[in-house]
């Protein structure tokens, strides 16, 4: 199933020139088989290896399933936004946020770009725009990811987007294979954070 842009929910956003115009939403019910799809085809299976990182090697099995997303939607304090091409209004990519009020900051996952369409500079584009989200409505002080230590490549572009290793490390949650199971024993999740409060303090003086 595809899913395209509503003209009535979409909202335009004019990016860099080197990230071609996106549009984007927040996700409804509706939403969560073309989420669930773009997910599990740009992180696992051969699809994924089109794109510039993956977790094949390390993993099978979904990413993400239905019920897991309408538990999401339907949460008062996390949100999904899906991105579509400006002209084509195809799927391009999606980003997942909580709000932990508790400790002033998001935590940032389910990051996903067609893996056809990557190196385009979207993945960049959609985690500044949740950033500014959780900022400007949560006022949020911290975001926070994890991945898993092996996918050197991809914390390495985390680094340059100004994420930090905490040095917190946790095992790959395997139980019941809910997002997905190990190709090999011992999988860890590194965990990495960025201040933005800060940045946009600096930003305003």
């Amino acid at each position: 199933m595809s899913v395209t842009a509503s003209k009535e929910s979409i909202q335009h956003v004019s990016t860099a020139q080197s990230c071609p115009s996106l549009t984007y939403r927040i996700a409804t019910l509706s939403d969560c088989e073309s989420i669930v799809s773009l997910v599990n085809s740009s992180t696992r299976g051969d699809s994924s290896r089109q794109g510039w990182t993956s977790a094949e090697s390390l993993l099978e099995g979904q990413r993400v399933d239905a019920g897991m997303l309408t538990e999401i939607i339907n949460s008062n304090h996390e949100v999904v936004f899906i991105f579509f091409d400006e002209n084509s209004k195809i799927l391009v990519g999606c980003v997942h946020l909580k709000h932990d009020q508790t400790n002033k900051c998001a935590f940032l996952g389910m990051l996903a770009v067609r893996p056809d369409l990557q190196t385009q500079g979207f993945g960049k584009f959609i985690i500044s725009t949740a950033e500014n989200y959780a900022l400007n409505n949560w006022n949020v002080e911290y975001i926070e990811m994890s991945t898993i230590t092996l996918r050197t490549e991809l914390i390495a572009f985390y680094h340059r987007r100004g994420y930090i290793d905490t040095g917190r490390r946790e095992p790959f949650p395997a139980e019941h294979g809910k997002y997905g199971v190990p190709k090999q024993n011992g999988l860890e999740l590194c965990f990495l954070r960025k201040p933005i409060k800060q940045f946009e303090n600096k930003s305003s003086e």
